[in-house]
């Protein structure tokens, strides 16, 4: 049976052929790199300290060392990754101590300033990493949820997905493969908790890598961005979630191995990255 995600629309949008060789022909070559290893380690240590200070204190949870904690990780999924890949790395132990040393400045200046973006006072944590167990169109669903909480009083729900960038989102505001992913899981959200769309609000947290030092202005490594997620722009998302269904999967959820899955019409910069690029059996672009 097949089934589907938000980043699997995302690869089917780039380019179908792709889709095609990741998901029904199952050829994934090893991925990995310095930055997903050092997003998967984030996401870890934030979720760590946000369970903490929810479900314990938060004395408790500051009292964590973030820095440490993200240098544990960064070792243990950058091992996995080369693990995956055959034993090639894909980083240097200067680059991942780089890294490391960076993500440890922005815990800290989170860590100090946590009042400003998480409050426990009349909110619960309703999971991390929550799975959604879900079916579209005949179609299982699957996704994860980064952070969810929901207000006592109000019963409204918040989503929050993590996200690591370098030096904050600017383009990705209008890139919907980048923004469509919470406006995707609010659909299923208001079905799973009953609730209505208006009382679901969604939330990117993304926390910078590198900042701008300039004296006449603050500095934050923290950038909040709320997507319009109206019915409207649901509806919008779940036209074109349609068409990806209707191409690609047959009316019992299976994939449509019959399908007709060209390459991207043009060359864009997601053939850039492509790891199928240069292999001529799969993909002959360069």
């Amino acid at each position: 049976m097949g089934r589907i995600s938000w980043s699997q629309f995302g690869v089917w949008s780039q380019c179908p052929r792709k889709w095609k060789l990741n998901y029904v022909d199952k050829i994934r070559p090893g991925s990995d790199s310095i930055y997903t290893v050092y997003g998967k380690a984030m996401h870890e240590v934030l979720q760590t300290y946000l369970t903490t200070m929810f479900e314990k204190t938060i004395k408790e949870a500051n009292e964590i060392d973030l820095g440490n904690m993200l240098v544990d990780k960064v070792k243990e999924f950058y091992a996995k990754g080369v693990a995956a890949a055959n034993g090639k790395h894909f980083s240097t132990a200067a680059q991942l101590t780089e890294f490391c040393i960076q993500g440890a400045k922005g815990l800290e200046w989170f860590k100090k300033r946590r009042g400003n973006y998480f409050n426990k006072k009349g909110w619960e944590l309703l999971g991390v990493e929550l799975k959604l167990d879900e079916t579209y169109k005949s179609v299982d669903v699957l996704g994860y949820i980064d952070v969810i909480l929901r207000h006592s009083i109000t019963g409204r729900i918040k989503i929050i997905d993590i996200k690591t960038s370098t030096r904050g989102w600017k383009k990705e505001k209008k890139d919907m493969l980048k923004k469509g992913q919470l406006i995707f899981y609010k659909k299923f959200i208001a079905d799973k908790f009953n609730v209505d769309y208006d009382q679901i609000e969604v939330e990117y947290f993304i926390i910078k890598r590198l900042v701008w030092e300039n004296p006449n202005f603050p500095i934050s490594y923290i950038q909040r961005f709320e997507p319009p997620s109206a019915k409207v722009s649901i509806n919008k998302i779940f036209k074109q979630i349609d068409i990806f269904i209707e191409n690609c999967f047959n009316e019992d959820g299976s994939y449509n191995l019959e399908g007709v899955y060209e390459k991207s019409g043009v060359i864009n910069d997601y053939c850039k990255w492509c790891e199928f690029k240069n292999k001529n059996d799969l993909c002959d672009r360069s």
